[in-house]
């Protein structure tokens, strides 16, 4: 098996305030860690509220806390059971207003002469066929059978209509893998977070894990090697420091106004959007546009931008003379120059890793800039210049990359739907070979990432709107007869 080093907890929450805590605030949220908790600073607020409007999300949460307290307080609801106290009158051991919310939902969890263990496999069953309906809250990019399989309890399932129940067999063999689960939360009770169920695997179990729901690296990190697997993607959960976020917030603060010039050409579109989706909004409400200067060779994920980043945009698409010269450093130049003087902008944040910009900083010494740039891009004479001239600037690779998923999957579908209606249009498609198609559209697209998360990734795309092939289908009639390409299905 996997070892994973020791992960000490004792100075976490200065130790880890750049890293991410949207994945363990669903999780918690979905297994049922108490509101008490959960309500506080520890979890994203924001997404709690969110959840707590997804119907399919508060069921799991119900079934998820109900099953926590029957487990925890087996014995004694067992003993008031059998002495004819009804479940619903054990308020001061169950949650009893769940089981009527969940009764309001048509979910029927109470049976009648059925015991404590019955009960806790009916919870079993119904989350088992309710699951997959959160897939959509977890991100993509994080494997979704890893995450489903901490809410499923192995072999404590009442089966169709409560069939392994009446299976004498059966109910036996679930009697004993409820005991096993009994024996596990109270023997390791430090490990489960904040006393809550959850389905990890015995050999996992090991105290000085500490809080697992701590932070989404760490989470992730013992989830996928208790699949005996590392997770890689670090990018995504761990956020700019708060020292980078305040550089920014002051000098937007210390502006009058201010435009944003994107050299797209040396720019990852991506990266440059994680910047504005980690950072609060009304921090940036002196930013009058942002100006995209774009290439005809950069990626096609400038042109869906707008719809992502909730600032102005101008977009200006510039055309080479020569195809192999670009022109976009020159008019990128000319229009700071126009912003500063003609505009009043006294303030520019220069979103590139071009050296050539440093020549229009030194040479409009009167205005005030920021720079944003890419750390694996930026040369480091680049930034020792930076740092002569007082000039503040920070890496757009250090934000947090999962925030910016959903823009990708909808750059990467827009470019495969281009590729659908170019076969419309033209009869020709780019490749037959789906492996080669899906890299050719990860190409396109400019995705960037470790090889082991792009594989990934592709993989998720590739299952998502490829693996079931197209339809074609013949339209019209006579001479005007052509083939029409789409998508066969969507997950």
């Amino acid at each position: 098996m996997m070892e994973l080093e020791y992960i000490d907890d004792n100075r976490q929450y200065r130790q880890y305030e750049n890293y991410k805590k949207d994945i363990v605030t669903k999780i918690a949220y979905l297994i049922g860690v108490k509101d008490s908790i959960i309500k506080t600073n520890r979890f994203e607020q924001n997404i709690i509220s969110s959840l707590e409007e997804n119907d399919n999300a508060k069921i799991i949460r119900a079934l998820s806390i109900l099953r926590s307290e029957f487990i925890r307080n087996f014995k004694e609801i067992s003993s008031r059971n059998m002495n004819l106290e009804p479940l619903e009158t054990l308020t001061d051991l169950i949650s009893v207003d769940l089981i009527k919310y969940l009764r309001n939902k048509g979910i029927e969890i109470v049976h009648v002469n059925a015991n404590l263990t019955s009960h806790i496999a009916y919870v079993n069953q119904i989350i088992l066929e309710k699951i997959d309906l959160i897939k959509d809250v977890i991100p993509s990019w994080i494997k979704w059978e890893y995450v489903k399989s901490i809410f499923l309890m192995p072999g404590c399932y009442a089966g169709f209509n409560g069939s392994n129940i009446s299976n004498t067999k059966q109910n036996q063999k679930i009697t004993l893998a409820i005991n096993r689960t009994r024996i596990k939360l109270a023997t390791y009770s430090s490990f489960y977070p904040y006393r809550t169920y959850l389905n990890w695997p015995e050999n996992k179990i090991k105290p000085y894990y500490g809080n697992i729901l701590l932070n989404d690296e760490k989470f992730l990190k013992i989830l996928y090697a208790s699949f005996d697997e590392t997770f890689y993607a670090k990018e995504y959960v761990i956020d700019a420091t708060s020292e980078d976020k305040n550089s920014i917030y002051d000098f937007v603060e210390k502006s009058i106004n201010i435009a944003i010039l994107v050299d797209c050409e040396n720019v990852d579109p991506y990266r440059f959007a994680s910047v504005f989706k980690n950072l609060n909004e009304e921090n940036l409400e002196k930013i009058k546009k942002v100006i995209l200067y774009d290439d005809v060779n950069t990626s096609n994920a400038w042109d869906y931008i707008n719809e992502y980043i909730k600032l102005p945009i101008e977009h200006k698409e510039i055309q080479r003379v020569l195809n192999n010269k670009s022109l976009v450093d020159i008019v990128m130049t000319s229009g700071a120059c126009k912003e500063y003087y003609q505009e009043n902008t006294e303030s520019l944040i220069l979103a590139s890793s071009d050296s050539d910009f440093y020549g229009l900083i030194s040479s409009l010494a009167g205005a005030r800039f920021y720079v944003l740039n890419e750390s694996d891009k930026t040369s480091d004479l680049i930034l020792d210049k930076l740092d002569e001239a007082n000039i503040n600037y920070c890496f757009m690779d250090s934000f947090a990359q999962g925030e910016v998923q959903d823009f990708k999957n909808n750059v990467l579908l827009r470019n495969l739907q281009s590729k659908l209606n170019d076969f419309n249009q033209t009869k020709s498609f780019v490749t037959l070979n789906p492996k080669e198609l899906v890299d050719i559209i990860f190409q396109e697209c400019h995705i960037q990432g470790s090889p082991y998360q792009l594989e990934a990734e592709k993989k998720v795309f590739y299952d998502k709107y490829i693996k079931k092939g197209f339809k074609i289908s013949i339209v019209g009639e006579g001479d005007e007869q052509r083939f029409m390409m789409k998508l066969a299905s969507v997950k």
